[in-house]
């Protein structure tokens, strides 16, 4: 991999300070007509409480764990003719009764902005997190059995093109970092990935869209001397039948070539995509969605995900909504000398919410959990339960 395409961990306090450059650039690309922006800030925290018989998924012997936590968060808007400029900030200090290494101070950071034309768009999302593995590897590794911290930051900028008033192209790129604290140790480590995509969309008609796109993925994960290169093809298809039915559809081909300890000049083909379907009734809608997609691993990895999900929602009372989520999850290596993480996880999550006054609103949450990986003979489980109470600032203007 050229050097272009392998940033390597040397560039990781340069890509924290284009980060900032970045972010410094969207704020300051908006029109410098001051007066004309609409600046909106809506604060809010969230108190939770949560029961937890198995967080780190583990076959193992284990104790339950209590979760609590404050998580104050803040939004911001700002907006004129030209652009929008969004921002998300929340921090996370999660406390866990029995959990002993669980105790972790988690922190999200995301800025987008958004400068229009007459004929052009011009995007760019900015974002950094500080997490713990507990919850961040659960779908990507499965590997939830210690905390570790993880770093993450990314920048993502789009140039858009109408070309007529039915057709338009997308030019987008993709960069992130990712760095874990200690994380060889449990077999998780350092990499960084960089994507590059062409999308051409058309509109058919009042109710179909179709679009083209090619993209190219480079992925480095330096320690484990692991590269990937990933290019594929999709073809996408929208119709909308009323405002009740709603068909989406993507579907088309990789190719994908590794190199690493395991596999050197190697290569593999496959299909990628997603097919969802959404029905809306006057009280309740459900929404079924089909992937198939390659995904970064911390494994030092690519791997190929298939996923079914389902969602129901349901409004009971202008006060009370319900919600189930069903979720079914394979996980497989590209290559077939590598198999330890390839598994099947499974989850069920009901949830009732309240809205218990004008900036008061309430919810408790179940979620049974399940995970086997192919090399072992086990299967761990887990029950998780919880209650969260929150509470947004009223905003003369609404809110972001």
């Amino acid at each position: 991999m050229s050097a272009a395409c392998s940033p390597g961990k040397h560039s990781s306090s340069l890509s924290a300070f284009s980060l900032v450059l970045l972010a410094v650039w969207v704020a300051g690309s908006f029109p410098s007509q001051a007066r004309a922006l609409e600046w909106e800030a809506g604060p809010s925290v969230v108190v939770r409480g949560e029961f937890n018989d198995n967080i780190r998924l583990t076959t193992a012997e284990h104790d339950a764990v209590w979760l609590y936590t404050a998580i104050p968060r803040l939004k911001i808007n700002a907006l004129d003719e030209n652009g929008e400029l969004k921002g998300d900030f929340r921090f996370e200090p999660l406390r866990y009764a029995g959990g002993g290494d669980l105790d972790s101070n988690n922190f999200f950071a995301d800025l987008d902005g958004v400068l229009k034309s007459e004929f052009d768009e011009w995007g760019l999302g900015v974002s950094y997190s500080r997490d713990s593995t507990i919850q961040s590897e659960l779908l990507d590794t499965g590997i939830t059995n210690v905390s570790k911290t993880r770093k993450q930051k990314s920048v993502a900028p789009t140039w858009r093109r109408a070309l007529s008033e039915f057709m338009s192209v997308e030019l987008g790129y993709y960069y992130a970092d990712v760095d874990y604290e200690d994380g060889v140790e449990v077999g998780l480590f350092d990499y960084d990935i960089n994507i590059f995509s062409v999308n051409a969309s058309r509109f058919l008609g009042e109710f179909d869209y179709l679009s083209l796109s090619l993209y190219y993925t480079a992925f480095d994960a330096p320690y484990v001397g692991s590269e990937y290169w990933d290019r594929g093809l999709k073809l996408g298809f929208s119709h909308v039948y009323s405002d009740y039915y709603r068909f989406d559809a993507t579907g088309g081909v990789r190719r994908t070539k590794f190199n690493n300890v395991i596999s050197e000049n190697e290569s593999s083909s496959g299909f990628i995509g997603e097919v969802s379907v959404t029905r809306r009734f006057e009280l309740s809608s459900i929404r079924a969605a089909l992937e198939r997609r390659i995904d970064p691993s911390g494994s030092g990895l690519l791997q190929q995900r298939d996923s079914l999900v389902l969602r129901l929602t349901r409004r009971f009372t202008s006060m009370m909504n319900g919600a189930l989520t069903l979720g079914i999850y394979r996980n497989k290596s590209l290559e077939r000398d590598f198999t330890r993480l390839d598994r099947t996880y499974y989850f069920v999550a009901p949830g009732l919410s309240w809205r218990l006054a004008e900036d008061w609103s309430a919810r408790v949450f179940y979620r049974f959990q399940y995970s086997k990986y192919d090399d072992a003979s086990d299967e761990a489980q887990a029950n998780v339960a919880g209650l969260r109470v929150s509470y947004a600032w009223p905003s003369p203007a609404g809110g972001p």
